[in-house]
Parts: structure tokens; C-alpha cells; sequence
């Protein structure tokens, strides 16, 4: 945000947006794909808020915690490097459900 182009700043905004695009596009069907149409509603509002709650107002103080323990500026990049290999496990644990029958409720 501090390049003197505003060219280079747009595109670079555009790279942040193309990446959230396809992964917050992709979230509510894995989402929904993930639990029993019984009980869709709670447990995804429960488990996606519960989550963002904790772990979000969360990760600012932890964030500064390890810049201030380790001294270095990008500590808090290996926190978000963490985060992307567990998503990205629990991501591989999903199998494919296009063939099934939906079950209904």
C-alpha cells in the first residue's frame, strides 16, 4: 500500500480479492456438505461463529505476542502458515459426495 504506483497497488489488491473470492465461494458448500441436513443449521452456525469468534479475536494478540517474544516482523506469517496446513489437512479429509443421494430431513 506505500508503492508510489497506484497501478501496482490495484493489482495487488486484485490478487487479495481472487484469492478470498475462491476460497469464501468454495466455504459454504463444503460447509453444508459437512454436516446432516437435521441439524445443518446449529451446527454450522455454531461451529463457523464459534470459530471465528475465538480464533479470530484471538489472532491479533497472538500475532503481537510473537513479534514481541521473537523479535522478528514476520513471526506472524508462520502463525498463518500453521493455519493454512491444518485447513489444508482437514481439507484432503473431505471425500467427494456428488454420487450420493441427498438425505432428506
Amino acid at each position: 500500500m506505500h508503492h508510489p504506483d497506484p497501478v501496482l497497488i490495484f493489482l495487488g489488491q486484485l490478487g487479495f480479492i481472487i484469492a478470498l473470492g475462491m476460497t469464501w465461494g468454495v466455504q459454504p458448500s463444503i460447509m453444508v456438505e459437512a454436516v446432516p441436513p437435521g441439524v445443518r443449521c446449529t451446527v454450522i452456525a455454531l461451529s463457523f461463529n464459534l470459530t471465528m469468534g475465538l480464533v479470530g479475536g484471538v489472532t491479533p494478540l497472538v500475532a503481537t505476542w510473537l513479534v514481541a517474544r521473537t523479535h522478528q516482523d514476520l513471526s506472524p506469517a508462520f502463525l498463518i502458515t500453521a493455519a493454512a496446513v491444518v485447513t489444508l489437512s482437514a481439507l484432503f479429509s473431505f471425500g467427494e459426495s456428488y454420487r450420493n443421494r441427498l438425505a432428506v430431513a
